[in-house]
């Protein structure tokens, strides 16, 4: 065993011991079909932390940093920070991955392949917070009321995302995995330009994509807001829940490499 597997048991062994946990038992808590989803999704955070850091390697005017925040309806909630040294400005990543199992070629709404991410607050505002947030934001409690669940655009300024959970269901034998069947596999193959699962797989870690928070609002995207009680469906200024991600030529997301040039350009 290396000096980093060594360290990596030890810092496993202690955390157990910490908590009171069974290091045994790891293998099965990381399956359990409960926790599967979050640690894959706050995972995601520090897979796009280092692929930014990896990105903006060789930029002196970014820095990227992983705020460790704890998050609250007060504080701004920032997944990964890209610190603008140019014109000391925070640049908030909020990551997200795609809806599980959300993958369809066409269906009668959207007729192109697409799936959908998630983007969408793990707790819903109450009524309290809910009249905070509309003197805050200068917004008509209805229509917050509308979108308990949901995020103005202003709330981030870039998400991220990954495609490959878009792929994932629960097995026979009820384990959480990545299982694409045999047309959407051939499809991606395709998508991606390679010739085996394998690669598919590979390309699916390795590649994500970005887009401007403000572009997904429908007031901005030509989309129609899609909650039924919502007062203004065409200029609505939130986030749909489950945005469409389109895997066709007309997708407005881009490969998260291209985000260096962007904003060099600014």
């Amino acid at each position: 065993m290396d000096d980093y597997s060594s360290k990596l048991l030890n810092h496993l062994s202690s955390y157990c011991s910490e908590h009171g946990l069974d290091i045994e038992s790891l293998p099965s808590l990381f399956d359990e079909p409960k926790l599967v989803p979050m640690i894959r999704g706050i995972g995601f955070e520090y897979v796009v932390e280092k692929d930014l850091k990896q990105i903006f390697i060789n930029s002196d005017r970014f820095k990227i940093t992983k705020p460790v925040i704890n998050a609250q309806f007060e504080i701004r909630d920032v997944d990964v920070e890209i610190f603008d040294k140019k014109f000391q400005k925070q640049i908030a990543i909020e990551c997200k991955l795609a809806k599980n199992n959300s993958f369809r070629s066409k269906t009668t709404k959207n007729n192109f392949p697409h799936c959908s991410i998630k983007i969408m607050r793990s707790r819903t505002l109450g009524d309290q917070k809910i009249a905070e947030f509309s003197k805050k934001e200068n917004i008509e409690i209805s229509k917050i009321n509308s979108h308990k669940d949901s995020y103005l655009s202003n709330h981030f300024d870039y998400i991220v995302t990954n495609l490959r959970n878009a792929f994932y269901r629960t097995t026979e034998e009820g384990l959480f995995r990545f299982s694409p069947t045999k047309d959407e596999a051939n499809f991606l193959q395709q998508f991606f330009g390679v010739s085996s699962v394998n690669e598919v797989d590979q390309k699916l870690k390795n590649t994500h994509f970005y887009i401007k928070a403000e572009k997904l609002i429908p007031k901005n995207s030509g989309t129609e807001c899609p909650r039924k009680t919502c007062q203004d469906k065409h200029q609505c200024e939130f986030i749909p829940n489950y945005p469409i991600f389109r895997l066709d030529n007309l997708c407005a997301w881009k490969p998260l490499k291209h985000l260096f040039n962007e904003l060099e350009e600014i």
